[in-house]
């Protein structure tokens, strides 16, 4: 093996996440995160119980494992206090989902459905059979990103799915209405690029890949019984083929997009569902969510979270 390549596998991948964290924070922020993400795991696991009742008025899908089961825990528990406990809740693994942590959830949020990876394989097979759909299927193999769009959005019916690095402060009415409706909605991103593997132009003109501009992942919701899977299907195979060299977050993001747009969904309002991005919160009144990503983690492990404990 290379020199190159094998300070890249022992040194650079294993240290990247640290290596990143530490340039945006310093050394001092750095660790400031660590004590206050292992603080919120002890809180999480130490929540009172939320009684779920059968009476749901929304159900909610999450992507989460050994990372995240903290934040899943905090981001559902918010919300279901907002809606009187009246939420469905399903979890999906990103590949490194254990028993351990469902237990830890099932705990604090008693009558979550966890789905099994036997159990998605066997929905695959049915909805997505591999000879049919060596693409999609790729993709799910790929990376953990794409089992948001293959094992979440496959299941029967409108599906929501949250990100877990978010807190809910009120009533997601937005939310509540699409639910009933059906109709597809989006968490809209306030940075001025789209994050696909090329620009809308060139999609549409060129591949007949319509996006919506400005969509961020954190809550992502359609109706999967109007999904086209074979037109996906060429749709993802078009953009491997043209586009080797695009990184999963971007194929990804470029398929959601073009699926939201097939069914014209509409943003939730930025102002009441927001995105933070850097390490100083606005602390308006109207937020009835709030997203964690970029340099807005640090708050969100260190200050954030402990709002939703009050």
């Amino acid at each position: 093996m290379a020199l190159g390549k094998v300070a890249y596998k022992y040194f650079f991948k294993p240290t990247f996440s640290v290596r990143y964290h530490i340039r945006h924070f310093g050394l001092t922020g750095w660790l400031r995160m660590q004590r206050g993400e292992e603080q919120m795991k002890k809180a999480a696991s130490k929540l009172p119980p939320v009684n779920l009742p059968t009476d749901k008025i929304l159900e909610v899908s999450f992507l989460t494992g050994a990372k995240y089961w903290h934040q899943t825990i905090f981001c559902a528990y918010t919300l279901s206090r907002c809606l009187d406990g009246r939420l469905g809740i399903k979890l999906y693994s990103d590949g490194t989902l254990t028993d351990e942590h469902i237990g830890f959830i099932n705990k604090v949020l008693p009558g979550i459905k966890a789905i099994s990876e036997k159990q998605v394989l066997k929905h695959l097979d049915s909805v997505l059979p591999q000879h049919q759909f060596p693409t999609l299927r790729h993709l799910r193999n790929w990376h953990p990103f794409f089992r948001r769009l293959i094992d979440i959005h496959t299941a029967p019916s409108w599906t929501i799915h949250l990100d877990s690095d978010m807190i809910f402060f009120g009533q997601p009415r937005q939310i509540l209405e699409a639910y009933q409706h059906k109709t597809a909605v989006y968490m809209k991103e306030q940075l001025e690029n789209s994050y696909f593997v090329d620009s809308e132009d060139v999609l549409r003109d060129k591949y007949d890949i319509n996006c919506i501009k400005s969509v961020n992942g954190g809550i992502i919701a359609y109706d999967n019984d109007r999904i086209d899977y074979a037109d996906l299907e060429e749709k993802a195979k078009l953009l491997l083929q043209h586009y080797p060299l695009a990184g999963p977050a971007q194929v990804e993001q470029t398929l959601m997009s073009y699926v939201l747009y097939r069914q014209t969904a509409m943003a939730l309002d930025e102002k009441t569902y927001t995105i933070f991005y850097d390490d100083k919160p606005d602390p308006g009144s109207l937020q009835i969510v709030r997203h964690y990503i970029f340099k807005a983690k640090l708050p969100y492990f260190t200050t954030e979270w402990k709002k939703a404990v009050l």
